[in-house]
């Protein structure tokens, strides 16, 4: 075993025995790759990792996201068009970014990412914590009848920020997936939501209030109480995830993140646009 691994919790591992600043083996890397899968998240403590370091452990997972590079130049870490800093800081664009449950891309991009690796730059203590909603449990959750008469149905993406559905289309995604290499099922919907394809919007109302609820149960729910140099990787597709608090830079201080992803592989459908009428 080329590191260890101790259990978070119902999901999720601490990993111990690596230094992120090295450069690992091709089968610790395969390794590390296979953990991610069973455990959907994975902690690593104490690593003041360079963000060189950072995007080559984004690497180990697969090839970088390409959106992050087209935001504008303030909102990344400056000379990495890859990371994103998300900060605190009086006047930062990314001041309200992970303030609400969501999974990175699921609601605005054709491909959502597939991994995203968060590193804490800085914290202050006991502020700032991030949660973690597993949506194998999710799905679970969601009463049986429910279920079996949402399988095969897809939810349109809204128009939000940074939307990438064509003008005059539609985009597309299942609200339930399979894990290619778990096998497992999973809910695989945006909370920002809100009409099911072939469902009106009001129809759409019951059965989305019912997902969203199995979603964010809060016994599916991992706690992250950041400390710097702390490291997370988790996949995008069987967790959301949400800032649980507002840390204000003036009286509590900074808080600040390195963030970069991977590409993902459950392409959005392009279909037509969504009508009330439908």
């Amino acid at each position: 075993m080329p590191f260890k691994l101790i259990p978070i919790g119902k999901f999720g591992a601490v990993v111990e025995g690596l230094d992120l600043s090295e450069l690992a083996d091709t089968h610790t890397v395969s390794h590390l790759r296979r953990t991610l899968a069973a455990f959907q998240l994975l902690l690593f403590r104490g690593q003041a990792i360079s963000p060189q370091e950072q995007l080559r452990l984004t690497e180990y997972f697969g090839d970088l996201e390409p959106g992050i590079a087209r935001r504008p130049d303030f909102h990344q870490v400056k000379g990495y068009p890859d990371l994103l800093h998300i900060r605190n800081t009086p006047g930062s664009p990314t001041l309200d970014y992970g303030s609400a449950w969501h999974s990175d891309g699921l609601a605005y991009a054709r491909t959502p990412h597939g991994a995203t690796v968060l590193h804490c730059v800085a914290c202050p203590p006991d502020v700032g914590d991030t949660l973690f909603a597993n949506q194998y449990a999710a799905y679970d959750a969601i009463p049986e009848v429910l279920r079996e008469s949402l399988d095969g149905r897809y939810w349109y993406l809204p128009p939000i920020d940074y939307s990438e559905v064509p003008d005059g289309k539609g985009l597309a995604q299942p609200l339930f997936r399979m894990h290619p290499e778990t096998g497992r099922n999973f809910i695989f919907h945006a909370p920002q939501a809100a009409q099911i394809r072939g469902m009106t919007r009001a129809e759409s109302t019951r059965e989305i209030d019912v997902i969203r609820r199995c979603q964010v149960r809060e016994d599916l729910v991992y706690r992250h109480s950041w400390h710097p140099e702390d490291v997370i990787v988790w996949e995008n597709c069987t967790l959301l995830h949400n800032r649980a608090d507002t840390v204000d830079f003036g009286t509590q201080g900074l808080r600040a993140m390195h963030r970069s992803a991977t590409s993902g592989q459950f392409d959005a459908i392009e279909c037509e646009a969504p009508l009330e009428s439908e």
